[in-house]
């Protein structure tokens, strides 16, 4: 993982080095026709962020191979591509590839947004090199409607040196565990643990783990496992282990809890990596797995996926794209620069890279193999407002079981 602006800019140039090195005429279009064809490409890359360096390097390197091929990126925030996509079904207005957030992916299956690329994914041959969430994102129905691009996993961050001060030589491995250590660590000024449980999709998903830990999911929202796991939150804030500002908490947020020492452990991501090496670079901090419930541990997944969409009208030529951007040389030099972890094992676990080497890397790699995602169909936006609402009623202290089975009632009928 590159940390400053030089070396990411080096980093651009080995992805293009390495997609040179490869000398396949595969991705010469459908059968390796040189006849011309614009693909147009829809994203949600921040202008001047490393992700979006790193697609313009693939689209000019691909172009470079391929010179019978034009594309045509644009880029929309977050909320606003996925307007766009619906409000493109009825116009005829899609592009031909998407590059859209793994949680999202089924509800524009449904909506008849993407294509089914089943054959061709089959045909390739390659997709039992990846990790089991990341594929079933893409999934609906045992058919392919896209490839994962990249992943993330939510681990936990821990202070080191709060750990030694406080004479704690073994992680915490299981719930108990974690309380007991979160309890042990907060004093005056520190909280033992920090997780976010705001309003949004972030509070979702720093939430759900411990509901799939305990052995329920959102299907038994309001079973005796669920009831648990919102309660073992519920506890904690109510202890004072965790804050009760933790509802107003998104992801950066807790990292300024940990950042500032008033935070001995917090539940995030690995894209804060590079933010804690940069800007702390004295603070002492490792990563450790998710503890274990009753159900054993469990990860959640984050990430994007490509995919292609149903009125296409050159969709072999996308999929030749999208595949060639699976290639390890161009995958892992590709997510390397960007702080991102790759879908595929066989690159996860290639050791010239850092997530192969780094240990603190390899926790969120290691994280990736329980990480479940979050496919549950076209509803999911609604029903992730209503577990957000959840959490919220249940960390300003209403009854838990009256709180999980009343939002029960209303996911319920959204599943599919």
């Amino acid at each position: 993982m590159l940390k400053k602006s030089m070396l990411g800019i080096l980093g651009i140039l080995l992805i293009v080095l390495a997609a040179c090195s490869g000398g396949d005429d595969s991705s010469q279009g459908s059968g390796g026709s040189n006849e011309e064809v614009t693909i147009e490409i829809w994203d949600y890359l921040q202008p001047d962020s490393s992700s979006a360096r790193e697609q313009e390097a693939l689209i000019e390197q691909y172009q470079e191979e391929n010179p019978h091929v034009t594309f045509k990126r644009t880029y929309m925030p977050f909320a606003d591509l996925k307007t766009r996509l619906l409000q493109g079904i009825g116009a005829g207005e899609l592009p031909d590839i998407v590059l859209i957030d793994n949680p999202d992916h089924q509800s524009f299956i449904e909506a008849g947004v993407f294509a089914d690329i089943t054959d061709m994914v089959e045909d390739w041959g390659e997709i039992d090199q990846y990790f089991e969430g990341p594929v079933a994102s893409a999934m609906m129905d045992d058919r392919y409607y896209g490839i994962p691009n990249n992943s993330n996993a939510l681990a936990i961050y821990y202070n080191e040196t709060m750990f030694e001060e406080a004479g704690i030589e073994e992680l915490p491995e299981t719930w108990d565990e974690l309380y007991d250590v979160a309890d042990q660590l907060t004093d005056e000024g520190v909280r033992g643990f920090a997780m976010s449980g705001v309003k949004s999709e972030e509070g979702t998903y720093q939430f759900l783990p411990y509901l799939w830990q305990a052995g329920a999911d959102l299907d038994s929202f309001d079973s005796d496992a669920g009831i648990e796991a919102m309660s073992y939150i519920q506890e904690m804030v109510q202890e004072g282990i965790i804050s009760s500002n933790m509802i107003n908490w998104d992801q950066s947020d807790v990292l300024v809890q940990f950042q500032t020492e008033q935070a001995a452990m917090m539940e995030n991501g690995p894209w804060q990596i590079p933010i804690l090496e940069e800007e702390f670079p004295d603070l002492e901090w490792s990563v450790m797995l998710m503890p274990e419930g009753a159900d054993g541990t469990a990860s959640i997944l984050g990430g994007e996926n490509w995919a292609i969409t149903e009125d296409s009208e050159v969709k072999e030529e996308a999929w030749e794209f999208i595949k060639w951007t699976q290639e390890p040389d161009v995958l892992g030099p590709m997510h390397e620069l960007g702080g991102r972890l790759p879908s595929r094992a066989d690159v996860g676990n290639d050791e010239q890279y850092e997530w192969a080497q780094d240990e603190n890397m390899k926790i969120f790699m290691e994280q990736l193999e329980t990480a479940q995602p979050r496919a549950y169909g076209a509803n999911y936006p609604e029903i992730s407002n209503l577990v957000q609402e959840a959490i919220q009623r249940a960390i300003t202290g209403e009854d838990v079981e009256e709180v999980m089975k009343s939002t029960a009632e209303q996911i319920t009928p959204l599943l599919p």
